[in-house]
This record gives structure tokens, sequence and C-alpha cells, in this order.
């Protein structure tokens, strides 16, 4: 992307960033997102151990916890969440995972409440506000790793909510909180809502509610208590967050949801250094947003014309690898952390 083609608020990280072109099979935002999605990458070994951390009215929150051999006390440190429907388990989060640890980073991967394997350990749910959670569980490690600098890394949902939690940092700080990155994050969540409602959009509509209905009804089987869910047969995303999410969490619809949780509004208040990639036709998370939001001078916010939403299938490698997206933030944290020093090369 030339600099002549940038909008005035992107600024670039780090110099000897090759740009993103994307692959001749995958040149639309579409063709991006599907691609992303599905296209199957070989599985890293990545060793884990389970973390559970109680949160409120006895829910408990199911992380896992990877240690490279040689990490020790100071060494760098990552709280990994996952977007609406994925879970710690996410490829595209298991993917970085394996980098970063094979680097020397410590590695932990959230569910958020309820989500993947930690369903059953929680009766209340995750929304894209709900930053105590991740609050909760950056204080338990960062309590076991003391003098470790802790990267905040989302992705969609997952990043709205570590851009929100770093603004929040700014009054409220986090324990050894070093840094955010966040990977299309939607930063205004009406907007986003009001774009999958377009035509072209109406199979993710379609999927997302599809998900969290069966979500709930799982949920609610499980806790029997909670009642039955009474929802119109035939709702959008929308509908299902002004019936179900907002109530459910103490919001007043779903317009009240979308405002107090979007971190638009939150993001010039971060002080944090940071790096945001978004992708320009991202099909359900707009770009208008990212352009009227005053990025404060030490967040960086890339805006590249292709990719999707999480998809960022490159037609040239890099660092061996076509998923320009896990390499960005790889170089990033390397060059935050020098975690090709000397005082790191006994885990390279």
């Amino acid at each position: 992307m030339t600099s002549a083609s940038r909008p005035p608020s992107v600024k670039v990280a780090n110099v000897g960033v090759p740009e993103f072109v994307p692959h001749p099979w995958a040149r639309s935002g579409h063709l991006q997102t599907v691609a992303g999605r599905y296209l199957i990458s070989p599985r890293r070994p990545l060793i884990s151990s389970r973390i559970e951390i109680e949160v409120d009215g006895d829910d408990r929150l199911l992380a896992f916890d990877s240690v490279p051999e040689n990490w020790r006390q100071g060494d760098p440190l990552a709280l990994m969440v996952h977007g609406l429907g994925g879970s710690a388990d996410s490829p595209y989060i298991v993917r970085i995972a394996a980098r970063l640890w094979r680097k020397g980073v410590r590695v932990v991967r959230m569910n958020l409440r309820g989500a993947g394997l930690g369903f059953g350990l929680a009766r209340g749910i995750y929304h894209a506000g709900r930053t105590e959670d991740l609050r909760a569980v950056a204080r338990v490690v960062t309590a076991q790793s003391p003098g470790s600098p802790l990267a905040l890394i989302g992705f969609s949902l997952g990043a709205n909510l570590v851009l929100k939690l770093a603004a929040e940092a700014a009054r409220q700080p986090l324990e050894s909180f070093d840094c955010v990155l966040a990977a299309n994050p939607p930063i205004d969540l009406l907007a986003c809502c009001q774009a999958i409602q377009k035509p072209e959009n109406w199979l993710y509509d379609r999927n997302f509610v599809h998900l969290l209905r069966s979500d709930i009804a799982r949920l609610h089987a499980r806790f029997p208590d909670l009642g039955p869910v009474r929802l119109p047969a035939s709702l959008n995303l929308y509908q299902f967050d002004d019936l179900y999410t907002a109530p459910r969490n103490g919001f007043n619809g779903a317009a009240d949801y979308y405002r107090k949780s979007s971190s638009a509004n939150r993001i010039p208040e971060i002080e944090s250094p940071g790096l945001v990639v978004h992708s320009v036709d991202d099909p359900f998370i707009p770009v208008e947003p990212f352009i009227k939001v005053s990025f404060p001078p030490r967040l960086a916010l890339e805006l590249i014309p292709g990719g999707g939403h999480l998809g960022y299938i490159s037609h040239q490698r890099w660092l061996g690898d076509r998923r320009w997206l896990d390499s960005r933030f790889i170089t990033w944290l390397s060059h935050r952390w020098s975690l090709n020093s000397a005082s790191l090369r006994r885990v390279s």
C-alpha cells in the first residue's frame, strides 16, 4: 500500500514489512474470509496445561497455558482472545500461539465465558464488552509471572475486547501490561451489525445467528433453571442481541449494548503501544469507523486493501507462510520484545 493511498490516520509500525498482495485465487474480501477460515494449515505442536479461573456467580473460565521449556520469570507473556463462535482451539489462535511459544513466549489461550471446552463451567455468556473476564485471567497469569511483560492479542470480537481493556487500563492499571495487538476488531458494533444486514452478507448473518441459537440452546439444556429460550423462528443478528444478549447481560436493548461495548470511543484513551490490523474489504466490519477514530501515537493502525475477515492469504510467502497476518503479529512482537536477541536464543 503506497503512502498516497493510506488514509491520514494510518501509521506503519515497522519498516521491512512486505506489502500484502492477496493470493490470485482469493482476491475478494469474501474469498479471503472463506479461505482464511477453511484453508487447512499444518497443526504445529503446542504443549499446554489447563487453568481454571473463578469469576462472578460461581462461573469459571478455562484457559490453556503453554510455557516454553527454558522460559523464566521476566520473559514475555501473551494472552490470546478468540472471536465470536471461536475458542482457544481456533486455528488462527493455535497457529500464532505455537509460533510465539517456539520463540520463547509464554502463551495463554483463553476461552471466553462458556466457549469451547469451557462449556458447562459457566452459566453466563460472553459478549463484546465483557473485559472483566480478560482482566481476571490476566490477573492470575501475571501473578504467576512477576516482571513478565504482558501482550493482549485479540481477533475479531476478541480484538474489540483487548482494545477496550487496553483503554480501561489507562485508569485501572493492569499488572505488567505492555502492549496490545488486534486483528479485524468490530470497534463500532452497530455499524458492523448494519453491514451484516446487507443482502450480500445474508449468509454471514444467518450463520452467526444459527451458531448463537445452537449455543444458547445447549447452555439452557445444561442449566435448566435458566428457563426456556423464547425467540422468533426467524431473526437477524441485531434482533438476537436485542432479545437475548442485551437483556441477559443487563443492557437496555441491543443499541445500549453496542454503544457501551464498542471500543471506538475508547481507543483514544489507550496509552500502551500496539498494532491494529484491519482489512478495507472485510465483508462485515466496515472501514469507516477506523478512519473517524483518532488513534493515539503509540497505537499503530494498518489498513490493508485486501484480506477479508481474518483471511490475509498472501500471494507470496513471508517467513515461510502465506498467512500474512500471522507473520505480521510475530514480527511486531519480535521487534517489541527483541525475541531474536541473545537473551532469548536459548529457546529459538
